[in-house]
């Protein structure tokens, strides 16, 4: 039937739902990184506190202009591309998908202030227009996720220069079980390194993922979240919710690391940690040094069985158009590099890399890749 035939034929009196804000207003499936999705169950609670918050966080206002990117179907697209949007009455600019020339145009079309970008698309950009500047200069502030390749200081100094002064940084820490947006990055206090603070009315500790105790500042454990933004739970899973969520508290199975400022270190997740012969490695710490490597544009890194260490590292990379290096390559640049039982001790070399719409890495897919061509 047509839509609007049936709006017309409908009754125009209910049966209308009795609605609260601890109802649930949306269900976001995690996005299966190291496992199968699961469905988390979002209140419009959440969804307010978390609009209100970033948007705050932030210093936006009515006059801002968003460019939205990100797929509205990722939490924190939702989040950043429409929520924050019609809670602040902002105008947005929606785009479908990520086109680097679509995104300029549209930047300089409408005076863009204001974006929420992954990393690779800041690369793009640089790429298309080199040492064209000033370009992009209504743009005042950029929210960035190192999904594919990282933020560097490096880049955001160009991306600095590029737009004759926008300030770019590290995106907020947040999961799909907290609608997000857990922290913000003070722009008068860029911490590189860090993902920024909490946000008002939200408590991070970090803790013994054994005893549950709080760990001293500076010091490694379990990342957990305390907010209005805790969902309801995962649809149809109460013995994974009650693992979760203990006393209010998410725990995230996150690496990291409090500093004595309050600014929150992301380490790694526990389930993708790599044990090489007793020593723990986060495939992010590897991930951080290759990519250093001239040749190589995108690389991530899992954990392979071995006879004699346990574990040791797994390198899948992409290079740069029109580059190449082998595999023996990349091993010998990384041996002289890294501590001996970080550096991989496999490279296979891919056109692309497994990820989500939003760009980040499915190291679920490399693992079951791995297996399938190793046993």
């Amino acid at each position: 039937m047509d839509f609007m035939e049936m709006l017309a034929i409908a009754p125009s009196e209910g049966p209308w739902p009795d609605l609260s804000l601890d109802q649930t207003s949306l269900m976001i499936y995690t996005s299966g990184t190291t496992g199968h999705p699961k469905g988390a169950m979002l209140t419009y609670r959440n969804a307010i506190y978390k609009a209100a918050a970033g948007s705050i966080s932030n210093g936006l206002t009515l006059e801002d202009i968003s460019l939205a990117a990100m797929p509205l179907s990722h939490i924190a697209g939702l989040l950043v591309g429409l929520n924050i949007v019609i809670y602040q009455g902002m105008t947005v600019v929606l785009l479908h998908r990520f086109d680097p020339d679509v995104a300029i145009q549209a930047i300089e079309k409408y005076g863009c202030t204001w974006w929420y970008s992954v990393a690779p698309m800041n690369r793009a950009i640089l790429d298309r227009l080199g040492k064209d500047t000033p370009r992009l200069t209504s743009l005042k502030h950029n929210l960035c996720t190192s999904f594919g390749i990282p933020l560097t200081e490096d880049m955001a100094q160009q991306w600095n220069e590029l737009t004759n002064g926008c300030v770019i940084h590290e995106a907020s820490y947040g999961l799909t079980e907290t609608h997000t947006g857990d922290t913000f990055m003070p722009r008068d206090a860029i911490r590189w390194g860090t993902v920024g603070k909490p946000v008002n009315g939200t408590e991070i500790h970090i803790v013994d993922p054994e005893t549950k105790e709080e760990c001293p500042p500076n010091s490694a454990g379990e990342i957990t979240v305390r907010s209005p933004g805790v969902f309801n739970g995962y649809w149809q899973a109460p013995e994974v919710t009650a693992i979760t969520v203990r006393d209010g508290y998410v725990l995230t199975g996150d690496v990291g690391k409090l500093d004595q400022d309050g600014y929150l270190y992301f380490l790694g997740r526990y389930k993708e940690m790599i044990k090489v012969s007793g020593y723990s490695v986060f495939p992010e710490d590897v991930e951080s040094l290759l990519i250093r490597h001239p040749n190589i544009a995108q690389v991530a890194v899992i954990g392979i069985p071995h006879p004699h260490h346990g574990e040791v590292v797994k390198a899948y990379v992409v290079t740069k158009p029109g580059e190449t290096i082998s595999s023996e390559e990349i091993i010998n640049w990384a041996k002289d590099r890294m501590a001996h039982y970080k550096y991989p001790r496999e490279v296979e070399v891919l056109k692309a890399l497994p990820a989500t719409s939003t760009g980040k890495i499915l190291r679920r897919i490399l693992k079951e890749r791995h297996k399938a061509s190793f046993g």
